[in-house]
């Protein structure tokens, strides 16, 4: 059975008016902010302490030094008795005087030369003589010829003309060897060989690639326009394919 509208109205009279929960957590939080605002003041209190504390220290650390006046030197006097030192002037020194030019001589231009025409160069040069319409050149002794490993300097070096096919060893061809053997031949100025070395060496090839590369004939190389012996590489093939 429910009670009565008057009765109702009665209840709520004996209810506490506002939130009631916030009521009683009001205390406990005021509680708890009191104290941490006491905290933090007397922290900073604290931090504000200690640094005054340090800053008193380092000055105590700066060294004073006392002197009594007594200690001290007398002033100089304003008056003066001693001339001031005398300031050394140097000598005045003369100007220099302007360098007056010696004439000299001329010299002698040297007398007027005359250059030697094609004809009298070949009559003078040793080596060329001439019989009626026929000249006769000495060839150039081989002493002239460079050695092994010698520079030449060249502007033109040697093109084969003639080349000779080596015959291929039977007992190469049995062993089944082949490669190519590199040798090293001194092309004289007429464009035969003089001299051959094998720098890359196939034992049982050697003598063939040698007694070939002998037989070539090259176009001479040439230094200023003139044909001189050279060394030149000349590699010689051997296939059994």
């Amino acid at each position: 059975m429910s009670p009565a509208p008057e009765e109702r109205i009665s209840l709520y009279e004996f209810m506490p008016y506002g939130a009631p929960e916030l009521m009683e957590v009001a205390k406990k939080y005021m509680y708890r902010a009191t104290w941490i605002g006491i905290g933090s003041i007397t922290g900073v209190f604290a931090i504000m302490f200690v640094v005054n504390l340090i800053i008193a220290q380092q000055q105590k650390a700066i060294p004073v030094v006392q002197m009594q006046v007594s200690d001290l030197a007398a002033p100089p006097p304003l008056s003066q008795d001693t001339p001031p030192p005398q300031v050394q002037v140097a000598p005045a020194v003369a100007p220099p005087a302007a360098a007056i030019p010696v004439p000299v001589p001329d010299a002698e231009a040297p007398p007027e030369q005359t250059i030697m025409s094609q004809e009298e160069l070949q009559t003078a040069t040793p080596g060329v003589s001439e019989e009626g319409s026929q000249q006769i050149v000495v060839a150039p002794s081989e002493d002239e010829l460079p050695k092994f490993g010698d520079y030449v300097y060249v502007e033109e070096l040697p093109e084969p003309i003639t080349r000779v096919q080596p015959p291929y060893p039977d007992l190469a061809r049995e062993a089944g060897v082949d490669g190519t053997v590199n040798v090293q031949a001194l092309v004289g100025k007429d464009g035969k060989v003089k001299d051959v070395r094998v720098v890359k060496s196939i034992p049982m090839l050697d003598e063939a690639a040698k007694a070939a590369v002998r037989q070539w004939v090259f176009k001479p190389a040439l230094s200023n326009n003139k044909p001189v012996a050279v060394w030149v590489g000349v590699p010689v093939h051997f296939s059994l394919h």
